[in-house]
Formats: structure tokens, C-alpha cells, sequence
């Protein structure tokens, strides 16, 4: 009877809500005030020692508005599903402003898609992200101010606080990570994943970014990063290709490189390189149109052109199911065709060495003392020698010394082979003079010797008949 009461006091009290009025209901310590249903099972209840409502199924009405179905707190909706389909949870998240295309949006956190007003199918979890998409559609942001200032941005995807924190219009972008594609305003079609991954790109597009602080100053196109701080300082610079850590790191406005193993590339700030190999290239700064292969294979200099370099310096053997490496030859190619003018001469000055390595390089302080040399011996020439028996020639242009670093002169003994074919052609024609030469003494001498045997022959004839004669003149004196 006393609940029976009680129950009926409420619902009194509840329907005179509409009169300008206080009305106060106190519950005792520890007492619980509770509707029930026709079951006596609690649908609501209040309890005085926590202050909870307790509520068993809350339906709100399917009817729209700013003021229908929405929770609040402190005069600010944290729950409501103004327009089709969509659902706000948080301080601010969504409004009643959305347009009736505006269908398919979830927000959950403070301001989240606050600014939405006709977009589709946008998510946005975490404080403030999406906060400002207007018309933007199928975004997806995951992490406090992510996608944050994105408008009329579509198809992006922002995993990370802050990540794609900028974006404006930019569409089809991807970033994962911490401030991955921070400062994107307009740039599309870029995908970021890792901390601070392509953090300071704007405008740059087609960009793929994988490990922290990959291309995190880009604002290039069409670049790719792999691996911690690979083209970190990338700028302008496009169509380069990095894997590996630090891979091509301090690239700013190169383009058309690529590196693949860490630190290769590491300094290179010229265009064309390919590296391959870990620590490859790491020498090359405005160096281009350099190919590196192998483990700290590096050019002749820095800023070297033009050139391939295999394996470091510790290879000694380049092993191949061929021994000649084919050159562009085509006569359509060339101009001022004549034969070559050294030959023999030039030849016999060069002077083929054997030494024992004992490379600088392999001391501490750059200096050989002969410590480590090498105990077998080898063939060769001395780049020195070489070049001065060119230069002295006026032959430079035969390039037997690449002089591209002073301090590591390299010589080009595959340029000798020309002269050296010359020189065998010299000695032929020498050879062949010599021969014509012999050959005509030898008919001269046959033709003298056959000359001697006919006098001969003749002589004896005439010896014959004198001695006939004679033994005739003799007979008749006898007579």
C-alpha cells in the first residue's frame, strides 16, 4: 500500500511538471525511488547512495529535431541522431543544422563532425576530428584532431592524432601514425604510415610514405619511402624511390633516384642514381647518372658523372658467363671516321707493372706503411704512368685516368685495347713488307740460281765437246 502510495505521489508530481513550480522529492539515506512494470521488475530507479539512474531500456522518439532525442550536459548535447542514420556521441558532436542528404555519418568525441552539412558517410572518432568537413564525403579519422580542418576533402583516411591534421580539399589520402600527413592542405593520393610520416606535405601527390619520419619534409610528387627517416629531407624532389633506413635521408630536390638498402643514397642531392646495397652510394652529394652495387660501393667523387662502380674495394673478382661487355657502336652515331693515329710507338712506352696492393684505406689514418700488404702479387698498370705517357702523347681523350677525385686516381685499361689492335695491325703490315720484301730477294736469287745451273749445264756442254774435240785433233796427229 505505502509503494502504491508512493507511486501515485510521483506520478502526481510528474504530471504537474507543466505549472511553474519547484517541486522537491527527498529520499531517505540509502532509500531508492523505482517504477516498475506490470511484472514488478524495476524499468527505473534512483538510488540516494550513488545517484544513479538506472534505466532498463531508453527509447527515444523517431521523430527529428534539435530538441528531440538528444542527451545533454551542462547545456551541451553529448548523445543525439539528428538526421538519417548518422549517431554523435560527445560535447558538440554533429548538429541540427544537417541537410537530409547528410546520411551514414558517425561522430564520437568533443566537436567531432561538427561542421557537417550535406557530406556522406563520413566516421570520425576522437576529439575535434572532422570537426570542420563540410560536403566531404567517405572520410574516415581516427585520433584527436585528426582530419580536423578537412572541408571539402574526400575518400581520406586518418589513423593517429593529428594525422592529416591540415587537410582541407585533399582527397584519397591515407596516414597512419602521429601527425602522419600533418600540414596535407590540398595533396592527394598520398598514404602515410608512421609517426610524423610525410608530416610537413601540403600539395605533393601520388607520395607513399612507410616508417617514422619517411618523407617528413616532401612536398614533392610521386615519391616513395621506406623504412625509418628514408627521404626525410625530400622537398621538391620527385619519382625517387627509398628502402631502407635513412635511405636517400637528405635528398632535398633530386629526382629519378633510387635507393634501396640503409643509409644507401644517404647524401645524394643529384638526379638518376641508383644504389643498391646497404651503405651504397652514401659518398654521392650532386653526383648523377651514377649506378652503385654492392655493400658500401661508392663512385670515383662526390659529385662524380656518368659512371657504374661494382662492390667495394675489397672485391677482386667480377665473374660472368661472358668476358665482353657490348657498347653502343653504331657508325650512324659517329662523325669525323679516321684511323687511329697511335699505334706501336704508343705502345711499347706503356709499362706493365706487378705489385702487391697495400691500399690506404685499410689504415686507420690513411697512411701505408706496408703492414697489410697484400702477400700475392698482381698485374697491371700505375695510373700515373699511364696518364703521363698520354699527356704526353696530347692523347687525354683516350681517358686511360679517371683524375675525377685527386686523391684515388683510377685507370682505364680497357681504353688501351684500340692501340692495341693498332699495334698488332702495324706489325702485320710491317710483317707482311718484310715478307713481300724477302719473297722478292728469293725470286730474284732463284731466278740468278737458275741462270747459274743453265751457265752450268752449258759449260759442260762445251766441256764435253772440247774434250771431243780434243781426242780427235789428237788421233790425227798420230796418223
Amino acid at each position: 500500500m505505502n509503494r502504491f502510495i508512493f507511486l501515485t505521489f510521483a506520478v502526481l508530481i510528474i504530471s504537474l511538471q507543466s505549472f511553474s513550480q519547484n517541486i522537491d522529492a527527498k529520499l531517505g539515506s540509502g532509500g531508492t525511488f523505482s517504477i516498475l512494470n506490470s511484472s514488478n521488475s524495476s524499468i527505473l530507479n534512483i538510488s540516494e547512495s550513488n545517484n544513479n539512474l538506472n534505466i532498463t531500456n531508453l527509447n527515444l522518439a523517431a521523430t527529428t529535431g534539435p530538441n528531440v532525442g538528444v542527451i545533454y550536459k551542462s547545456g551541451l548535447q553529448i548523445f543525439h541522431t539528428y538526421g538519417n542514420n548518422n549517431l554523435f556521441l560527445g560535447f558538440n558532436s554533429g548538429n541540427f543544422s544537417l541537410s537530409s542528404n547528410a546520411n551514414g555519418n558517425i561522430g564520437i568525441g568533443t566537436a567531432s563532425l561538427q561542421g557537417l552539412t550535406t557530406g556522406v558517410e563520413n566516421t570520425a572518432v576522437g576529439n575535434a576530428a572532422l570537426s570542420q568537413v563540410t560536403s566531404g564525403n567517405y572520410n574516415s579519422a581516427f585520433g584527436s584532431f585528426a582530419l580536423q580542418p578537412n572541408t571539402l576533402g574526400n575518400n581520406n583516411s586518418a589513423f593517429g592524432y593529428a594525422s592529416l591534421r591540415s587537410n582541407t580539399e585533399g582527397y584519397g589520402n591515407t596516414a597512419s601514425g602521429v601527425a602522419a600527413l600533418y600540414s596535407n592542405t590540398t595533396g592527394h593520393d598520398n598514404s602515410a604510415f608512421g609517426g610524423s610520416s610525410l608530416n610537413l606535405n601540403t600539395t605533393g601527390f601520388f607520395n607513399s610514405a612507410f616508417g617514422m619520419n619517411t618523407l617528413r619534409k616532401n612536398n614533392g610528387d610521386q615519391n616513395s619511402a621506406f623504412g625509418q627517416g628514408a627521404l626525410f629531407e625530400n622537398t621538391t624532389g620527385y619519382d625517387n624511390s627509398a628502402f631502407g633506413v635513412l635511405a636517400l635521408s637528405k635528398n632535398t630536390s633530386g629526382f629519378n633516384n633510387t635507393a634501396v638498402g640503409n643509409y644507401s643514397l644517404q647524401n645524394n642531392t643529384g638526379n638518376y642514381n641508383t644504389a643498391v646495397g646497404f651503405n651504397a652510394g652514401s659518398t654521392i652529394t650532386a653526383g648523377s647518372n651514377l649506378t652503385l652495387i654492392g655493400t658500401d660501393a661508392n663512385p670515383s667523387s662526390p659529385t662524380a658523372l656518368d659512371e657504374i662502380t661494382l662492390g667495394n674495394q675489397f672485391v677482386q673478382t667480377l665473374r660472368c658467363n661472358t668476358t665482353t661487355i657490348t657498347s653502343l657502336s653504331d657508325a650512324r652515331d659517329k662523325k669525323n671516321i679516321k684511323d687511329l693515329s697511335l699505334g706501336l710507338d704508343f705502345l711499347m712506352k706503356i709499362h706493365p707493372r706487378e705489385f702487391n696492393w697495400d691500399k690506404r684505406e685499410w689504415y686507420t689514418d690513411g697512411k701505408s706503411d706496408g703492414s697489410k700488404m697484400q702477400d700475392l702479387p698482381t698485374a697491371g698498370f700505375i695510373a700515373q704512368e699511364l696518364d703521363k705517357v698520354q699527356t704526353e702523347a696530347e692523347a687525354e681523350w683516350l681517358k686511360l685516368v679517371l683524375k675525377e677525385n685527386p686523391d684515388r686516381i683510377e685507370a682505364s685499361a680497357g681504353n688501351l685495347f684500340p692501340i692495341v689492335v693498332k699495334a698488332v695491325q702495324d706489325l702485320k703490315k710491317e710483317k707482311d713488307s718484310e715478307i713481300a720484301q724477302l719473297k722478292s730477294e728469293n725470286e730474284k736469287l732463284r731466278n740468278e740460281l737458275e741462270s747459274i745451273k743453265e751457265l752450268q749445264t752449258r759449260l759442260a756442254k762445251l766441256e764435253q765437246v772440247i774434250i771431243n774435240s780434243d781426242v780427235k785433233f789428237t788421233s790425227n796427229i798420230s796418223e
